[in-house]
């Protein structure tokens, strides 16, 4: 399929890089235009990456210790599909996958570049047996008597491939594309912050500078509901048109398919992506609110990069002997359920659970009261179900205990050790998660890192450094006041009064000094109620106070912030005349449902209106901040590791903190107004993340 004519988009065959010459022509004609498309291939290799191989040997270990055959076929079978999931895991890992095809491409051309495709053409295609028809001879079971089984089964007999093609290596292709990725040309990508990071190792870890611009992210700029943002979806939604219906998407088979075929994938890739890009920049670029969204969004995309690079340290051992502690307490909590369980019941069973909380006592049950039903009619035995039956049994809270001891377990000793490398968690954060352009993390999510020292504590600054966790206090509230100038709610900010003492103050009508503990948790709780939406059930859920009690506190509170209220209308009604809200730096969140007639979905999305006004213009002022933080950081030691809302965690050298941590707090807006209300910056430095956080 070597063709002289790029497949641009027309019917010709797309262009297979493979001379050096080929290499220079296409730099010159992308260097005409300034702007470029690329998307990589990879995969991954157990053996090479030794804490992934001894990770793979003990899983296979443990999983033949469960096979009931010892047909030499099962086996190998078996474990070519563990080590199938972990090559396809590290080929998802930027730090440690092999690039082995780039494609290219930009305005009329479209190029494939192999570097080391595996497979020529199919000489003999694979067969797959659904267990309907006889294995092919070679692919049968193997009898006691060392024939071959004549029974029907399952099997797989992969393609048999002619020797690939000439290809050039991967030194030669990536230093021969250095002036495209490392100048100011835009570099467009779905997905880009994978594609530059598994380039970087190619060139000595050094990410490719920006301009980027992510196709996933300018689809999220201009719509920000959808529930996919793959780039098959986008294409069809965009294009009205199925680009993958002959083939199918082939990047997690890349690997078992033929030359021809893997040239044409990495070419559609391309192709379709430039395309897509051209249709959406048509959609932002006359925009000045869309295009706004879209720098930030890219300029954020440049630090996520790092960070994500930079990775955080954690210490192995004690997360090792955390999972003991749990492993110790998960025993202690199971010998004191037999106290009141029968001999064999299985905390983690459903059935076990409902035939002894719910089941008569003749039947050897607790006759405890049905809450609700699963949808089978089953009484249900979820955590909203047993913390209402908290108090009916001294084996329900045990059970609840049991569940979250388990769940931290697994979730945060089990998995994360497994993502270690090389000591360290590398998280990934995404731009186009939620609706209202707030960052979220992924493999291993740390917004839901518990606060609990046990877990907190586990992440740890690096010799001779520090970590540095500076967030922002009160953040959405001030927010809050920024946009309605609530009159009162100005004066604490104004004043460095304590906003929940202050609310609690006014609704009880007593003076803050007079304020107790239980009634600052109140204002709180109400304070953080009227930015998110919430009703009367969820402040009574969350201070412990009756609901009569609780529509009186916030009746109470909007009488007292009356700015609040009025400029709560003001957004559902902009909403309703323009379909959408926007955030301080203009992102829009937009809400059909304003005008729909069902009141349920109207409520909701009234509060979604508030809600992304707040978190979205908060979530503007966290990006700023890390762009501003990354800047005022370059040229120092200091790196930048994690965000999590509105907080940041960068590590220092400890000799440095001195001088550091004012530039952070200063570079995060410390004192700066918005709309007349200052932002407040707190920071603290420690050896782990906990000890920073004083938890």
């Amino acid at each position: 399929m070597n063709s002289t004519n790029a497949g641009g988009g027309g019917a010709s065959a797309p262009l297979v890089v493979s001379t050096e010459e080929q290499l220079r022509d296409l730099v010159e004609y992308i260097s005409d235009y300034g702007i470029f498309c690329f998307d990589v291939e990879t995969k991954g290799t157990v053996d090479r990456h030794p804490d992934i191989n001894e990770l793979f040997e003990q899983e296979w270990k443990e999983h033949q210790k469960n096979l009931k055959s010892t047909n030499s076929d099962v086996l190998a079978r078996s474990r070519e599909g563990i080590e199938s999931r972990w090559r396809s895991e590290i080929a998802l890992d930027p730090l440690r996958n092999e690039v082995f095809w780039i494609g290219l491409a930009t305005f009329g051309r479209s190029w494939a570049i192999p570097m080391g495709h595996p497979n020529g053409q199919v000489i003999e295609p694979e067969e797959r047996g659904d267990g309907s028809t006889v294995p092919t001879p070679g692919f049968r079971n193997i009898l006691k008597n060392g024939k071959e089984s004549m029974a029907k089964a399952r099997y797989h007999k992969p393609a048999i491939f002619s020797d690939p093609p000439e290809q050039l290596s991967k030194s030669v292709v990536f230093e021969a594309l250095r002036p495209l990725f490392f100048s100011d040309f835009v570099k467009v990508g779905h997905n880009v912050k994978f594609d530059a990071r598994s380039i970087a190792k190619y060139y000595g870890g050094e990410i490719p500078p920006g301009p980027y611009r992510d196709t996933m992210l300018m689809q999220h700029v201009v719509n920000e509901n959808l529930l996919e943002y793959s780039l098959n979806s986008l294409i069809t939604r965009n294009f009205k048109h199925e680009a993958y219906a002959r083939q199918g998407k082939l990047g997690s088979v890349i690997t078992q398919v033929s030359f021809d075929q893997a040239t044409e994938y990495v070419h559609l890739d391309a192709k379709w992506t430039w395309l897509l890009h051209q249709n959406l920049w048509k959609k932002i670029k006359n925009n000045e609110d869309l295009v706004r969204c879209l720098d930030q969004d890219m300029a954020v995309l440049r630090v996520l990069m790092e960070m994500e690079n930079n990775g955080i340290l954690v210490n192995h051992r004690a997360m090792k002997n955390l999972g003991k502690e749990l492993d110790q307490k998960l025993q202690d909590l199971l010998l004191s359920m037999m106290a009141y369980a029968p001999s064999g019941f299985n905390p983690d069973s459903t059935k076990s659970k409902q035939e002894l909380l719910f089941n008569k006592k003749r039947d050897g049950g607790l006759s405890l009261p049905v809450g609700k039903r699963t949808n089978t009619g089953a009484p249900s035995v979820d955590e909203d179900s047993l913390r209402k039956l908290e108090k009916s049994h001294p084996i329900v809270p045990m059970l609840m205990e049991w569940s979250e001891t388990k769940k931290m377990k697994s979730t945060y000793v089990d998995s994360l050790l497994q993502k270690l490398n090389k000591g360290k968690l590398h998280p990934q954060f995404h731009l186009h998660r939620t609706t209202t352009g707030r960052l979220s993390s992924s493999n291993p999510n740390l917004q839901n890192i518990p606060r609990e020292s046990s877990v907190r504590g586990l992440f740890v600054a690096p010799p001779g450094y520090s970590l540095l966790v500076a967030d922002y206090d009160q953040i959405e509230l001030r927010v809050m006041c920024m946009f309605s100038h609530d009159k009162k709610m100005s004066e604490f900010f104004l004043t460095g009064a304590d906003i929940h003492s202050g609310a609690a103050a006014l609704i009880l009508n007593k003076p803050p000094e007079e304020v107790t503990d239980e009634e600052r948790q109140m204002g709180k709780g109400v304070n953080f109620l009227t930015a998110y939406g919430g009703g009367a059930q969820k402040l009574a859920a969350t201070t412990g106070v009756d609901e009569d009690h609780a529509r009186f506190v916030i009746a109470r509170y909007y009488e007292q912030f009356s700015g609040i209220t009025k400029w709560k209308r003001d957004v559902i009604k902009t909403g309703l005349r323009k379909g959408f809200v926007s955030t301080i730096s203009g992102r829009r969140r937009r809400l059909p449902d304003l005008k729909s007639a069902d009141n349920n979905l109207r409520a909701r999305a009234e509060r979604q209106a508030v809600n992304s006004v707040v978190q979205g213009s908060a979530a503007d002022i966290c990006k700023k901040a890390m762009v501003d933080v990354y800047d005022a950081f370059i040229g120092t030691k200091a790196q930048m590791l994690v965000q999590v809302h509105d907080e940041l965690v960068v590590a220092v050298p400890t000799e440095e903190v001195s001088t550091l941590e004012p530039m952070l707090i200063q570079a995060m807006g410390d004192g700066v107004k918005y709309e007349g209300i200052p932002l407040k910056v707190s920071c603290h430095s420690a050896g782990s993340w906990s000890e920073a956080k004083g938890k």
